[in-house]
């Protein structure tokens, strides 16, 4: 069964504690974390790597593990320092959380054929470099990635389909049906490749808070049930709730959906 993850992005707003914040979402249930802002070529590599370190250290210390982790991406002719950081901070998937997390590309370098094409390239070499690593590389979306481009097909699905069968599809079920998609077909479709899901709730609107999962108007269950042969972690997150709301709320009554939902989760740990 998937583990239930965290996306940390979810609390950078109450991470100042980092090690007494990790304990207290591994007492609500999740077992496994995917961090933020790694690979910042604009500090030095000691930084990095100290960095890296200390990340590793207080989630270990939290009983936790890391299933993978939004980061600015290398540029493949030169990604060494980055695979040391990820080897660093135990991450075994390095995710492009948005377009230009690969240097020289823009928010929308997805709207054409063209660009689509130059970014999966990119991307594929990469991936090739990760892979005498050990490790490996992935792509989550927004909302915007479902602009048509020349041949009215969308730029996310001519993207999927220019992209080697080892870079990992991490599928935001919120930002789907925000961009007016079915969740549970866009899993569906790719298949083996939804390794990884953002679960999030609310009224699937760009700029309204969010909620706990299975509070809002997302198709959440459906979409996990699409992905149930291929999806080994489920990973809460919330990009922004109302004012006065509790975050910590949302974690809790988030794992308990997904724990208690009809063909919840099994409370297990990824392996190390």
């Amino acid at each position: 069964m998937p583990a239930i993850g965290l996306q940390l992005y979810t609390l950078k707003n109450v991470l100042e504690d980092r090690p007494a914040t990790l304990a207290r979402i591994a007492d609500l249930g999740v077992t496994s974390v995917e961090p933020f802002r790694l690979g910042r070529s604009e500090l030095n590599r000691a930084a990095r790597l100290a960095e890296a370190r200390s990340l590793k250290a207080d989630i270990d210390a939290a009983g936790l593990t890391v299933s993978s982790t939004h980061a600015r991406l290398p540029d493949a002719e030169d990604p060494g320092w980055f695979f040391e950081e990820m080897a660093e901070a135990g991450v075994p998937i390095a995710i492009a959380s948005t377009p230009e997390a690969l240097p020289g590309f823009t928010r929308d370098a997805l709207v054409s054929a063209d660009g689509v094409g130059r970014y999966a390239d990119r991307l594929n070499a990469l991936a090739e470099a990760a892979a005498a690593h050990g490790l490996r590389v992935g792509y989550h979306n927004h909302d915007w990635e479902w602009t048509p481009i020349e041949d009215g097909r969308y730029g996310y699905d001519v993207l999927w389909d220019a992209l080697d069968p080892s870079v990992v599809a991490e599928v935001d079920l919120y930002w789907a049906q925000t961009a007016g998609q079915v969740p549970a077909e866009v899993v569906a479709r790719l298949g083996e490749r939804v390794e990884l899901v953002h679960v999030k709730d609310g009224p699937a609107v760009r700029g309204e808070p969010q909620v706990a999962a299975g509070q809002g108007s997302v198709a959440l269950a459906d979409a996990l049930d699409a992905g149930r042969d291929s999806i080994r972690v489920h990973i809460i997150e919330a990009d922004g709730i109302a004012e006065g709301a509790d975050i910590f709320d949302l974690v809790g009554e988030s794992v308990a959906w997904l724990k208690e939902r009809p063909g919840g989760e099994r409370d297990r740990r990824l392996p190390v």
